[in-house]
């Protein structure tokens, strides 16, 4: 008998008591005070999340001007009863670097309504503090901010409003010819669009800079998944209330975990925060326990914040309908309403811009528009905004609880920086059905409003004009939920596993996903209770039996391959102890269904059971894989070890020519290192896919049924992202949107052999139970309780000039139950796919980021100083159709 001994540490925490002054410090006058305020774990001094890395820590705190945020939402909400968005952040840092450049009356209504300081000092710190906040890197999320102000040619900006921009808001100052509005609307949209990651690729139009003297710009680019993601296929439909007679089907998605939440009784509403990967950004959730509940919440809107000092770590099972939709809003009625009202007249002031400005020709705000959008899904969410604030010539036109939450009603929504408490996003669904909305003013809606504005600036305006200008996107991963076949949908697994395995791993990761799941596929027909479902909802198997032994049939046929292009095995046995039995049924199901050897072996003896079990291994993967279990890891306790090789052997259709092997730069973390690179010109399958940010590229072999998909970040860095996106992107939908097209590509040589337990990848993918006490494995054999120590994967791969030689070995051990118990150089890491076209099927998959060295035995003969010819224009018969 073995005894593992776990030690946990856990941070010592005191309670804290928040008084009703300190209240209202924060949150001012209006808010209600707390009779009983909630006992908060406090921290070390100065902790943050980043001090705890493996946790998602919750810690309220004050918000630096959050006030006007509120206000903004709560006065959009009442404007109509359907779905709305805004994004606060992008309206208040577009008008406070405004309020830069204003004085007098104007500069009074700005800071009072935005709930600014008197000491201009201050503000400007804090929101330095802000934008650095914003712009924190990590592998976990992307989030990019750039800020521009365009002054055109003849007009000198004050060098004191330049240095402000530069210091505090992190704006830089850049020449434009707008005298040519062609190249100069190009040239900002080409900006706009490499900030935003093509997501806003045409901002302005020639209108829009036409006559312009100056053209300020904030982008905001951010990319995340939950921390705790929906399995997509647990989405179902169900009845969403739009009022508490009418309803509407809905898809609703379902999770079930650890999230910091509260019942607030002032609200009488539940409040859950959603948190997203790298402990940054979280989304809230309030749903009000009525279904005429939430305009209460609305009217008393202020208070919200108070009520997050509640929040408690509890489990809590989230149901939520997906939704996407579009709003639109002119802002200029809100804002005179808020309080802003001369900077809309003739009496506005903003001399602060440019040099003579404000004696020759005023300038006062003319509109302010805002296009937001929203979508949230199983692995995340997508949300943008742009907000446009245009300015023209006075004179001129016009924990161990559980609790459940069903967003079955409308609710409320934001997105917010943890670190700052900065409000990205807020909005309301309504109706998770509809796709568009427009806050209306003065009987214009949306896009025609806008175009009604821009038509009359540009007919009536004559002279200098100065357009202010935001654009702000917040962009979640997206996922596309398809309608697939049950064998494509056990490529979501595939996804999964590589992404887990990989993501928080330098250098190579190589994974046969095909023989995890051959393997994971044997344990479920032994297993039963909270063990089964969890293997089959990360296997995406269909919960009958029936249905799913049907599905893995076919794929287990799959897997066996013999032709002149390709050869194809798979191989699954399961080593019982001589001293027990197997259940009759098991081990039918073992032989008819999964193909699997059974043999009997003497765990208490490990050397020669090692050696008979790597000897069958080698055998089923052609010599590649020779050892898979030592001696030493053979306990006498062991029971039972599952075992399944996959071996793949094929050519390239158009190999690689050994003579334009050369050496080439692979750079891993901005190192250069010397790697044997391979090159050819073909007409091969390829695309840019935008929402990975990468080049996909298919190499062909021999049978045509087989091909290498090749998937290489736009930044070198970028592999990271890109795993974490791939959820969103499937391998089959990657592939409808290939082309042929002439290409010629530099791929560097590899060789790779891999080991690594497949426990947590597992485990991360909620397939927790198995490995544990409570593990249900009682279908495998007669008589008692086994559970699974371990899962052992191992890969070894050869990508060369010729082709790709693949094996992987995978093995799990069942011990007995302790009681208690175009060009294309691939010069960075990159993800790459060994697939069954016809099926759909993912063989191997992995990422490189160590490929073979380059040595001086790698040059054959002097390198060719011509490239290799271009191919025949000609479509190949292995351009298949997807």
């Amino acid at each position: 008998m073995r005894l593992i001994f776990v030690a946990f540490l856990v941070p010592l925490c005191w309670a804290n008591t928040i008084t009703q002054e300190q209240l209202l410090s924060v949150f001012g006058p209006n808010s209600v005070a707390l009779a009983s305020p909630p006992q908060l774990r406090k921290p070390t001094p100065n902790a943050s999340q980043d001090d705890y890395p493996d946790q998602d820590v919750y810690i309220p705190s004050q918000a630096e001007y959050d006030q006007f945020d509120w206000t903004l939402t709560k006065r959009i909400a009442s404007t109509s009863n359907e779905n709305f968005l805004i994004s606060p952040l992008g309206l208040k840092l577009a008008l406070a670097i405004l309020m830069e450049a204003a004085s007098g009356q104007t500069q009074e209504e700005l800071s009072a309504v935005l709930g600014f300081e008197r000491d201009t000092h201050l503000v400007r710190q804090k929101f330095a503090k802000i934008l650095d906040s914003l712009q924190t890197k990590s592998s976990q999320y992307i989030l990019e901010m750039g800020s521009r102000i365009f002054i055109g040619a003849g007009v000198e900006p004050r060098q004191r409003y330049a240095a402000i921009a530069q210091q505090f808001y992190k704006t830089e100052i850049v020449n434009m010819d707008f005298s040519d509005p062609v190249v100069s609307s190009k040239a900002i949209n080409n900006w706009v669009a490499n900030i935003t990651h093509g997501r806003i690729p045409n901002l302005v139009d020639i209108d829009d800079v036409t006559g312009v003297v100056a053209l300020v710009l904030n982008t905001l680019y951010f990319k995340g998944t939950w921390r705790h993601q929906f399995m997509p296929n647990e989405t179902r439909p169900d009845q969403f209330f739009l009022t508490a007679k009418d309803k509407k089907l809905a898809q609703f998605m379902n999770v079930k975990d650890k999230f910091y939440y509260t019942e607030s009784a002032k609200y009488n509403a539940k409040i859950l925060r959603m948190p997203y990967l790298g402990q940054k950004f979280a989304m809230y959730i309030v749903v009000p326990n009525t279904h005429d509940g939430l305009p209460r919440i609305f009217t008393d809107l202020s208070g919200l914040r108070a009520e997050l000092y509640f929040l408690q770590e509890t489990i809590v099972d989230v149901t939520l309908p997906k939704f996407k939709f579009e709003y639109t809003s002119l802002l200029d009625s809100v804002l005179k309403e808020l309080g802003i009202r001369v900077a809309f007249e003739d009496s506005a002031s903003f001399p602060g811009i440019v040099r003579g400005q404000a004696a020759r020709q005023p300038l006062k705000i003319s509109k302010v528009v805002q296009r937001s959008g929203m979508e949230v899904n199983e692995l995340g969410s997508i949300a943008y905004s742009a907000t446009e604030v245009a300015l023209e010539n006075k004179f001129g036109g016009g924990v161990d609880a559980v609790a459940d939450l069903i967003a079955n009603k409308p609710f409320l929504f934001f997105i917010q920086d943890e670190g700052t408490r900065q409000l990205l996003f807020t909005g309301r669904v309504s109706d998770p059905t509809v796709i568009d909305g427009a806050n209306k003013r003065k009987g214009r809606t949306g896009l025609s409003a806008v175009g009604d504005l821009t038509s009359s600036r540009t007919n009536v305006l004559s002279g200098t004009m100065f357009l202010f200008f935001v654009a702000i996107l917040a962009c979640f991963h997206q996922l596309d939920c398809h309608h697939a076949t049950e064998v494509h949908r056990l490529n979501f697994f595939d996804t999964d596993l590589l992404r887990y395995a990989a993501e928080d791993k330098t250098g190579n990761v190589m994974l046969s996903p095909a023989s995890i799941k051959s393997l994971l596929a044997m344990v479920l027909e032994g297993s039963g209770g909270a063990t089964a479902n969890e293997i089959r909802s990360a296997l995406r198997l269909s919960p009958n039996k029936n249905d799913f032994r049907e599905q893995l049939y076919h794929y287990l046929n799959a897997l066996n391959v013999n032709t002149s292009g390709v050869l194809l095995h798979n191989a699954n046995a399961v080593f019982i102890s001589n001293k027990l039995t197997l259940r009759k049924e098991y081990e039918l199901m073992l032989r008819k269904v999964y193909y699997a050897d059974v043999g009997k072996v003497d765990f208490t003896d490990p050397i020669p059971t090692s050696d008979f079990i790597n000897k069958w291994v080698k055998n089923h993967t052609s010599g590649l894989i020779d050892n898979i279990v030592e001696p030493a890891f053979i306990k006498p306790s062991t029971d039972m070890m599952l075992t399944n090789a996959l071996y793949f052997k094929s050519s390239w259709r158009y190999a690689f020519d050994p003579k334009w092997t050369k050496g080439g730069c692979f750079f891993i973390e901005d190192q250069c290192r010397k790697v044997a690179m391979m090159e050819q010109h073909e007409e091969l399958n390829y695309a840019y896919i935008d929402n990975l940010r990468a080049h996909a590229l298919e190499l062909p072999y021999e049978d045509p049924n087989y091909s290498m998909l090749l998937l290489v970040p736009y930044e070198r860095d970028g592999w990271v992202s890109l795993i974490r996106d791939l959820p969103y992107m499937s391998i089959p939908q990657i592939t409808r949107l290939m082309e042929p097209a002439d290409v010629r590509l530099y791929l560097p040589r590899f060789t790779i052999d891999y080991a690594e337990s497949m426990i947590e990848p597992l485990q991360k993918m909620r397939i927790t139970t198995l490995f544990t006490r409570n593990a249900n494995l009682s279908g495998m054999y007669e008589a008692g309780i086994p559970q699974l120590n371990n899962i052992i994967h191992k890969v070894h791969m050869i990508v060369d000039e010729v082709g790709t030689v693949a094996a992987a070995a995978s093995s799990a051990v069942v011990i007995p139950l302790i009681e208690d118990g175009v060009q294309i150089r691939v010069d960075r890491p990159f993800l790459f796919f060994i697939k069954d076209n016809k099926r759909g099927l993912v063989l191997f998959e992995g990422k490189i980021g160590e490929p073979t060295a380059f040595t001086e035995k790698d040059v054959l003969e002097p390198p060719p100083k011509t490239p290799p010819p271009s191919p025949a224009k000609r479509r190949y018969s292995w351009s298949y159709k997807r």
